[in-house]
């Protein structure tokens, strides 16, 4: 199970570096795809909630909303189209505020090496803390729309860097742990 959170968590932190370069490259283009796909995504799954509503039987209906949610959903993908320049003013608040939870998350993980008695917590303690300070201007916004996506696009990069040492080093030291207790055993 830990072999499996660990190739997960270098996945999300790879997605993460690959991200934010495309965010640096294509900037407004990134912005306003993503927009456009959350609108697909909506109208999809609105399109099938109500193909479902319509084709089950009424009687074993009762307290579905299968009707409600699919007109809310093509309305709310109608809606992101009509605001796509609204809803690209939120896309760095949103990952501004998912790069702080990285940075906490991370902080967390810097305690757990600091207590599986790994050498180098402090390392991934400051990560953390830039993780969170660049999650914080992410947040507040401090700068014009411009230097704020290639701001967003660096914290990315260096979310999925931080992460990627933060696994590596704490499944490492597990190995370790692993090792040596198998050792003992051996041993005794």
């Amino acid at each position: 199970m830990l072999k499996q959170i660990k190739w997960n968590l270098v996945t999300l932190a790879v997605l993460f570096i690959v991200l934010g370069v495309i965010i640096i490259m294509w900037p407004d283009e990134v912005m306003r795809t993503s927009c456009y796909m959350l609108a697909a995504m909506l109208m999809i799954i609105g399109v099938i909630s109500l193909i479902s509503y319509l084709r089950k039987d009424i009687s074993g209906m009762l307290y579905r909303y299968d009707l409600v949610v699919g007109l809310s959903a093509v309305l709310g993908g109608i809606l992101v189209i009509i605001k796509v320049d609204q809803l690209i003013a939120l896309i760095p608040v949103v990952l501004g505020f998912l790069v702080t939870i990285s940075g906490i998350l991370k902080m967390q993980n810097s305690v757990d090496m600091l207590r599986l008695g790994h050498g180098t917590w402090y390392v991934a303690f400051c990560m953390a803390i830039f993780n969170i300070i660049f999650g914080i201007v992410l947040l507040v916004d401090p700068f014009g729309k411009e230097l704020l996506v290639y701001l967003l696009g660096a914290a990315l990069i260096f979310s999925g860097i931080t992460d990627l040492y933060v696994t590596i080093s704490i499944s490492r030291r597990l190995a370790g742990m692993e090792r040596d207790t198998e050792l003992e055993v051996r041993g005794k």
